[in-house]
């Protein structure tokens, strides 16, 4: 008779932790969870942070979010599920009545991107996990990732090339530091132009004579078409990222010596195919966030792609390309004679008809410049 009371009373109990916890469990439970930063360069350590709140003076025994993610997010000592590009990373919490719970996630990009933290299943039980509740919250946050350089060794490209004022055929002005040699003296020289060497030899007064010069300022054009044959279609996902991060080098290169460089992309990038930058820090931040979003995707081929672009005012062309044709060639020879150096990037196997350096395929990009 004591057993059955002991029983009908455990029931009582059970019952009415039951009817509790089904109204209450969830209610004055919030979570959230956001990103530390909101951009970052590929393979930094990053921070996501949860904060769960129980407003109420009923505690919650178990509680399980799962965060839906990127699997190029990799969690520190977490384990995580998910196929394909999506992975889900769980947590428990155990919250005593109007407490608040902060817990801090390290995470190593380790791909550029655009990723997101979408909705956050939670999941709740009561004391004897006899009941469960559950409920998803809109998650509405981040992170950009940028790509990192490719690392190219000092001499698969010539500092020369980076650095420096260069000759121009026609300019406004005549660069006053730039000397080509004498030239006649017309009278109107002042004394400290007087070239006297010049003078010596050709008995009679010469002059220095001054050249035209311009800034370099450069264009990468980064081509993603896989071949000339048939129609455009895309480079394998394993190329496309070593071609983002040669322009990222090359991107490095032009910020440290603050020389103007812009991005041309024959496929999606958010900022279009063609993204003009400047000298500002700002600009070249500009041209990494395309990358970063660069999908691979080749809507055009690389002729006519060039062919609606306005190259005027550019010493330098960076082609970077998984194949190189005599359309390309052609390209490159044209640009040379107006001025300008071209220089191409490229991982494939050059046939030694082609009038370019061969260099063989391996996993990783070679200094290419076309000659004549």
């Amino acid at each position: 008779m004591e057993l059955l009371a002991v029983l009908i009373i455990v029931a009582v109990i059970l019952i009415i932790e039951q009817l509790i916890f089904r109204k209450f469990l969830l209610r004055g439970v919030s979570y959230s969870v956001r990103f530390s930063v909101h951009e970052a360069m590929e393979g930094e350590t990053i921070e996501i942070i949860e904060e769960v709140i129980n407003d109420k003076k009923l505690p919650v025994p178990w509680l399980k979010t799962e965060i839906c993610t990127s699997r190029w997010l990799k969690f520190s000592g977490s384990s995580s599920v998910g196929a394909g590009e999506e992975r889900f990373v769980p947590s428990i919490f155990s919250l005593r009545p109007k407490q608040k719970y902060t817990r801090v996630r390290k995470v190593t990009a380790i791909k550029r991107g655009l990723f997101s933290l979408k909705n956050v299943s939670v999941v709740a039980t009561d004391l004897f996990g006899l009941i469960t509740l559950s409920k998803t919250i809109a998650i509405d946050d981040s992170i950009r990732i940028l790509p990192t350089p490719y690392e190219l060794s000092e001499g698969d490209l010539s500092s020369e090339e980076l650095i420096g004022e260069i000759t121009v055929r026609r300019f406004l002005c005549e660069d006053p530091f730039l000397i080509s040699g004498p030239r006649e003296y017309t009278g109107r020289e002042p004394m400290n132009r007087i070239h006297w060497s010049g003078t010596a030899r050709g008995a009679r007064i010469m002059a220095y004579k001054n050249d035209f010069s311009t800034e370099n300022e450069g264009v990468i054009l980064l081509n993603l078409q896989k071949s000339a044959l048939g129609e455009p279609r895309p480079v394998i996902p394993a190329d496309i990222e070593t071609y983002i991060k040669a322009a990222a080098f090359i991107i490095q290169g032009f910020s440290e010596k603050r020389m103007a460089l812009s991005l041309g992309i024959n496929g999606s990038c958010p900022g279009g195919v063609f993204i003009s930058g400047g000298r500002e820090q700002e600009n070249y931040k500009s041209l990494l966030r395309g990358l970063s979003e660069t999908e691979n995707y080749c809507d055009r081929s690389f002729s006519d792609f060039v062919g609606g672009l306005k190259l005027e005012g550019y010493t330098d062309i960076f082609v970077l390309t998984a194949f190189i044709d005599e359309e390309m060639l052609g390209f490159a020879r044209y640009q040379k004679r107006l001025g300008r150096n071209v220089i191409f990037y490229c991982n494939d196997i050059v046939s030694d008809e082609l009038p370019i350096i061969r260099m063989g395929r391996v996993n990783r990009f070679y200094f290419m410049n076309s000659e004549e």
